[in-house]
């Protein structure tokens, strides 16, 4: 029988072999770099956005009540925009705009993307969420956060041009198809995908998300006709863009937020709340789960930059806030 001391040193080797081989299996995924501090803001961060033609991370700040933008090159702040209770943003590369969707006070504020100052501000009749924009008509689409409505706003207008009634309350994530004719909008609380046609701004199907329960998270899969769903329980699901039938599911971390997808690694990168990140490879109708990736605790912001396929997240410690690249292994 071996002594209490052997056995301890021998209980310590294997733990060691364990975390040695957990860091093995992220230095294979994606490889931390130095996180940036952004200097003078602090508090909590929502959805993250990537602006790749001017090679900027626009990170939406409702700690800071800010619009914060990196330059991606750099690894530094350009300049935190006051925007409000900022919750996410979207890019228009012909007006060079940025629209910025604002919980508190409920607006969309219009930011000039060159000199980055706002040049208009939109009244919503609520508290606004994550949106989306059509690339096609110009229209900029925002989720009412305690309601089941989602607003169509016209940025030039400097107005809202229509409501869209969803089937469910609690809109989370959302995406157009590649032609821009339907919308797809995630509810948590009927855990379902409702699709909207753009043509007219009503719903024309609800499909269920399940085994993705109180789904979040969401991003296109183009080659695939399909699109992803990240589940707060801690699934992923492919689904077809045609008739929202489910493809393929695999299992992620817990409370998943924001999603990014990688479409020439055919990687989807999932943030999770506990301090994970989630990697899975997206084939030809599967999924499959490589590992998971130490973040931080509470970090649910994520975003892929197409031109590095680096990978971005967006966190709070204390009183500070930071952004964090990671390289991600070919």
């Amino acid at each position: 029988m071996k002594s209490p001391a052997a056995l301890s040193s021998i209980g310590f080797c294997l733990l060691l072999l364990g975390l040695g081989g957990l860091s093995a299996q992220a230095a294979d995924l994606l490889v931390p770099g130095e996180p940036v501090t952004l200097s003078g803001a602090h508090g909590k961060f929502d959805f993250l956005t990537v602006d790749s033609a001017r090679h900027r991370l626009l990170a939406a700040h409702p700690g800071n009540a800010s619009l914060d933008v990196i330059d991606l090159d750099k690894h530094q702040l350009i300049k935190s925009v006051a925007t409000g209770v900022a919750q996410s943003s979207t890019v228009d590369e012909k007006a060079n705009r940025y629209y910025v969707s604002v919980s508190k006070p409920p607006q969309m504020v219009v930011l000039d993307a060159g000199k980055l100052e706002e040049v208009g501000k939109i009244p919503l009749g609520g508290p606004a969420d994550i949106s989306a924009f059509n690339g096609e008509t110009g229209q900029n689409y925002v989720c009412h956060d305690d309601a089941k409505e989602l607003w169509v706003v016209d940025p030039q207008k400097q107005k809202v041009t229509g409501t869209v009634t969803l089937p469910g309350d609690a809109p989370e994530d959302l995406g157009f198809d590649p032609k821009f004719q339907r919308l797809f909008q995630a509810l948590k609380t009927s855990s379902v995908i409702a699709v909207i046609d753009v043509a007219e701004n009503k719903v024309v199907a609800s499909w269920p998300t399940a085994p993705a329960q109180a789904p979040h998270g969401m991003t296109m899969v183009p080659k695939e006709d399909a699109f992803l769903v990240a589940g707060g329980n801690g699934k992923l699901v492919m689904m077809s863009q045609k008739d929202g039938h489910v493809l393929a599911s695999t299992d992620i971390p817990s409370r998943v937020d924001q999603i990014a997808y990688d479409a020439e690694l055919h990687r989807v990168y999932c943030a999770s709340g506990t301090g994970k990140i989630g990697v899975i490879e997206v084939g030809n109708g599967t999924l499959k789960t490589l590992g998971e990736v130490p973040s931080s605790e509470g970090c649910h912001s994520i975003a892929v930059d197409p031109n590095t396929h680096t990978v971005w997240v967006a966190y709070a410690k204390g009183d500070a806030s930071y952004v964090r690249p990671f390289s991600a292994v070919k």
